[in-house]
């Protein structure tokens, strides 16, 4: 970073630019990755055939309420850093601060998941070698990279052409599926066929399919008017809910299950089965195309959530630098960091089913915690709200209880077999949360208190006080009448 950049810490700041278009394509491209192809087999494993898009349908009206829950508490608190201001007025501030820092990890997991995943595509139809494939999806995280550090004017108008380019496209493939001859549905209403459990995870991976749309709101200060961010947080769920529902009726028509299970393609199955050579290679251009809106979104929301945190003192203050295009530069080069190595790991152990137990978990998790803090709000925030939830209250106590049978559900769930439990998810979030909680006990207090240091270092201080004028001037004459000063 320049001198010149760190000189201006007042001139450079956040701009409002991000229109309803560029942000409903951010909510919507943060949540439909290449993750969400294998989200939707993962509810067909609890809920078979065509039932998936019924699961897929509850998981969408849950999805409205978190909307409303999310547009009131955005609404209260309109900043990057309104995750941790919210959650701190209701359950205090170091709770606030732990759970802040273990939601972030989401962006991270889920673009590593789809780094693998996009990486797993390209092999199957070039047939490169996994080191081949790393590389494209390097390449990848330097053009969302690059794409961030012009500005949130590029970054929103890449996001914006992406995410609706992947979103009409991976829609029309699956249209043209649902009128190919020769398939049939299967099982039209059973998605508690497996049972009444299997049905609650089948509903709780649908809601996957939408996860991270919510982050949008850290975007609030960059947002052209307030209602922006509501408008993004309601348009979006409905167009991942009608592009994921024909992706999952699509499959069940034409790709048997025993095809799509532990596969890390279902896209390229259906892309073959409905149009050939074609219709892969169209949906490896799609599933290209959501490294770009995953990783570029992610870039985008993740780092307002940083540089917030390092603003208030939480995180180093290098993390709060604004380039001259007031983009946070430091955090965005970080997220681009570790997500390469994350990314690098998934593709060494292959592990991404976990990441979408994970993240599933996580985000039932958050939603519980949010609708806890619209009912505390409710009763200590008394001032006028742009949004208001009708029967906000009532509404959000449902969501406590939904939300948290939701994230048993997904932290128990076994990501490779439907029938099976595992502690898998639960226990890495328990190991997120810890890091995350010591990083808040032992680092905070002293970033916070070097912070306060520099803040009192460079308050002006106050004038001495003028020497008397007695020693400046020089003694009166004698027999002069003037008195002498003091």
């Amino acid at each position: 970073m320049s001198g010149a950049e760190t000189a201006h810490p007042v001139v450079v700041a956040l701009r409002r630019s991000v229109g309803t278009a560029t942000a409903t394509a951010t909510s919507a491209g943060l949540a439909f990755a290449a993750i969400d192809y294998l989200g939707v087999v993962s509810v067909l494993a609890y809920a078979p055939g065509a039932t998936a898009a019924l699961a897929i349908f509850i998981g969408g009206l849950i999805v409205l309420l978190v909307s409303g829950i999310f547009s009131e508490l955005n609404g209260l608190y309109p900043s990057a850093a309104g995750i941790r201001l919210y959650l701190g007025r209701a359950v205090g501030n170091r709770t606030a601060l732990s759970v802040t820092f273990t939601y972030m990890t989401t962006v991270v997991l889920v673009i590593a998941a789809d780094a693998f995943l996009i990486g797993a595509a390209v092999r199957h139809v070039l047939g490169e070698p996994a080191a081949l494939a790393y590389v494209w999806i390097a390449a990848l995280l330097g053009v969302a990279l690059v794409a961030n550090l012009l500005g949130v004017r590029i970054a929103g108008w890449v996001q914006t052409v992406v995410t609706y380019t992947v979103l009409a496209g991976t829609a029309v493939l699956s249209v043209v599926a649902l009128f190919h001859v020769g398939g049939a549905f299967q099982h039209p209403l059973n998605l508690f066929g497996k049972g009444g459990f299997s049905g609650i995870q089948a509903i709780a991976f649908a809601l996957f399919l939408y996860a991270a749309f919510e982050w949008v709101t850290t975007t609030a200060e960059e947002a052209r008017t307030p209602p922006v961010i509501t408008r993004a947080l309601f348009i979006a769920p409905v167009l991942i809910w009608i592009v994921s529902s024909v992706f999952a009726l699509a499959l069940v028509h034409l790709v048997p299950f025993s095809s799509l299970h532990g596969s890390a393609y279902p896209q390229l199955l259906l892309g073959r089965a409905a149009l050939g050579t074609v219709g892969e290679l169209w949906m490896l251009a799609l599933t290209v195309l959501t490294a770009l809106n995953t990783f570029n979104g992610g870039f985008l929301v993740a780092s307002r959530v940083i540089y917030a945190a390092a603003r208030e003192g939480n995180l180093p203050r290098q993390f709060a630098w604004l380039n001259l295009r007031a983009v946070p530069w430091v955090a965005v080069t970080t997220l681009a960091t570790v997500s390469a190595i994350v990314a690098a790991v998934v593709f060494a152990t292959g592990q991404w089913l976990l990441l979408v137990a994970v993240g599933a978990t996580i985000e039932a998790g958050i939603y519980a915690i949010g609708s806890l803090c619209l009912v505390v709000l409710r009763g200590r925030e008394t001032r006028e709200r742009p949004f208001r939830l009708i029967a906000g209250k009532p509404l959000a106590v449902f969501g406590i209880v939904l939300f948290s049978v939701l994230f048993v559900a997904t932290g128990f769930s076994d990501p490779k077999n439907a029938h099976h439990f595992s502690v898998a998810p639960i226990g890495v979030i328990m190991v997120l949360g810890a890091l995350s909680t010591a990083y808040v006990l032992i680092f905070v207090p002293k970033l916070q208190a070097a912070a306060a240091a520099r803040t009192a270092a460079a308050r002006p201080r106050r004038r001495p006080p003028r020497p008397q004028a007695a020693a400046q001037e020089p003694a009166p004459a004698a027999g002069s009448s003037r008195p002498i000063d003091g």
